[in-house]
């Protein structure tokens, strides 16, 4: 008898240690649950402060970017109505600027009708004189026997262009004259410098520095004063051109312009330099805070505006008005002459 009230008293005491061991992890399973659910609280209220935070800083750095634009704006109103600059600014290029990149041009006789297109295109516009600005006359006097090239070395027309073409495994680097908003193909560049230039555009384009280019364009049409009775001794004589006339001005001398045809030969270089937001000279791409990518096409003075021609970004295919302000950096400059 009392071995099974002893048996019966054991049971009952498992039972009710049982009955603890399973209220005991119930209670720890209800506590871990109730500390996941802080945690997980307290990461939510950590991502709400952060993302707060950055929006807080976006908020701040939206807000002193309108102040400044509205300073612009304020200065603009206090200041005489502004008026439009009709022609380029002065070259950019000085003793300062570093030249970081050098080449020819090939393929200008295949795309002559396009080069003599943006000759005529930049002569038009005074960008440079044809043979100097020398008529026949002065042809005469300075340059017997001497030709005189249509274009000169260190005619600086305009602003080169690198436009990258791929063709599956092949990488080609067009070459465009920009001359005012219009750019001509006028040949590729080297395939052996192909590669270079594209590091340096790359690296300029998302730098704070700028990039502006120099051309060394001759040939074309050339011209030159002979002596007319004396034309086939020139010709056949390699010392001809050495031989001092008494007076090649006088009745007994007659002279004439002899032409002739040449190819053109166009090197560039890319120049280093800086410009400030308030300096921007005519055609330079820049980049607007808001996105926009585009040329500027006109510069009102007193006080500074620029009319940007937009060829990326929201706006594409618009022209738009903005202030120094609002321009985020600068890409490429022309070299006017």
């Amino acid at each position: 008898m009392r071995t099974y009230l002893f048996i019966a008293g054991l049971i009952l005491a498992c039972l009710i240690l049982i009955i603890i061991l399973i209220a005991v992890l119930v209670h720890l399973h209800h506590v871990n649950q109730a500390a996941d659910k802080q945690a997980a609280l307290l990461k939510s209220i950590r991502q709400r402060l952060v993302h707060q935070t950055l929006t807080n800083q976006e908020q701040d750095r939206q807000i002193t970017k309108l102040q400044t634009q509205n300073n612009g704006f304020r200065n603009r109103l206090n200041q005489a109505v502004p008026h439009p600059v009709a022609v380029p600014q002065t070259r950019r290029i000085n003793a300062n600027s570093r030249a970081i990149f050098r080449s020819y041009v090939i393929g200008l006789d295949y795309y002559q009708k396009e080069f003599e297109a943006a000759l005529a295109d930049a002569s038009a516009r005074g960008y440079f004189k044809p043979y100097g600005g020398y008529n026949d006359s002065g042809l005469k006097a300075d340059y017997l026997y001497a030709k005189k090239y249509r274009v000169d070395a260190n005619a600086n027309i305009g602003e080169i262009q690198l436009v990258e073409e791929v063709d599956g495994a092949e990488r080609s680097v067009r070459v465009e004259l920009k001359v005012a908003e219009h750019g001509y193909t006028i040949g590729y560049l080297p395939k052996k410098q192909v590669d270079e230039a594209f590091n340096v555009i790359d690296i300029y384009a998302n730098s704070v520095m700028t990039l502006s280019s120099k051309t060394n364009l001759t040939g074309g049409e050339w011209k030159m004063a002979i002596d007319a009775v004396d034309e086939m001794q020139y010709l056949n004589d390699p010392n001809a051109q050495n031989r001092a006339l008494p007076d090649y001005g006088a009745i007994d001398t007659p002279l004439k312009i002899k032409t002739g045809k040449k190819s053109y030969f166009l090197q560039f270089t890319l120049y280093e330099m800086e410009i400030s937001n308030d300096e921007i000279p005519l055609y330079s791409l820049v980049d607007t805070f808001d996105g926009q990518r585009g040329s500027i096409v006109e510069v009102d003075a007193g006080p500074i505006s620029y009319v940007i021609d937009v060829q990326a970004g929201p706006q594409t295919g618009s022209k738009i008005t903005v202030i120094p302000e609002q321009i985020d950096r600068v890409i490429w400059v022309p070299n006017w002459k």
